[in-house]
């Protein structure tokens, strides 16, 4: 079931043997399937492995090889985790990017001409707070990179880098609602 890449410590293996039932139990309860599963053990045993030489008390194995794996699946989620965030903000750049294919001049500029103020807002609250907040205060609220970067307390370099992004978040959010907004408009009829 598991396989160990290198053989040549029987001492590592018989010990590390004596505990997989219960590790690869502790794993399935944290993730998918009993694979998911197979692969965190996997992993666990190698970085036993590789850092066999530092366990001083074989005693505390079990203990060490747990926190070895839930330390591995906190990597995982957080891994994860970061990445389905990352969903709709791939999906609001690729609505900025045929929004810049088209002819019309300056898209966030077009759209925020077009939108109303609870648009903008609400676009701007859709959006991960260090973009939101670092748009808001250079293109709404008229502060200079240089005063940004003091206020949020990041490099001028990271406040550029946000609000370009930021910008092309917006951009996209905007065209998202302005998309939903007929369907807005019937809903409100609706209930009037």
């Amino acid at each position: 079931m598991f396989k160990f890449f290198r053989r040549d410590s029987a001492t590592y293996q018989s010990l590390a043997a004596s505990h997989l039932d219960r590790l690869h139990a502790y794993a399935r309860r944290r993730v998918q399937s009993d694979a998911d599963a197979d692969d965190l053990v996997q992993e666990t045993l190698i970085r036993g492995w590789q850092r066999f030489d530092q366990l001083r008390d074989v005693t505390a194995m079990r203990s060490w090889f747990y926190r070895i794996l839930t330390t591995l699946w906190a990597e995982q989620y957080r891994t994860r985790r970061r990445r389905m965030e990352l969903v709709p903000i791939t999906r609001l750049e690729a609505h900025h990017d045929e929004m810049i294919a088209s002819m019309e001049p300056g898209p966030l500029q077009a759209l925020l001409a077009r939108q109303t103020g609870e648009a903008v807002h609400a676009a701007l609250a859709a959006l991960p707070q260090d973009y939101a907040a670092a748009v808001e205060l250079h293109d709404i609220e008229g502060f200079r990179y240089r005063e940004i970067a003091e206020i949020t307390g990041v490099p001028i370099g990271t406040v550029m880098s946000r609000i370009a992004r930021g910008r092309r978040l917006l951009a996209g959010q905007l065209r998202e609602w302005t998309k939903s907004e007929p369907a807005r408009a019937r809903t409100a009829e609706k209930k009037t």
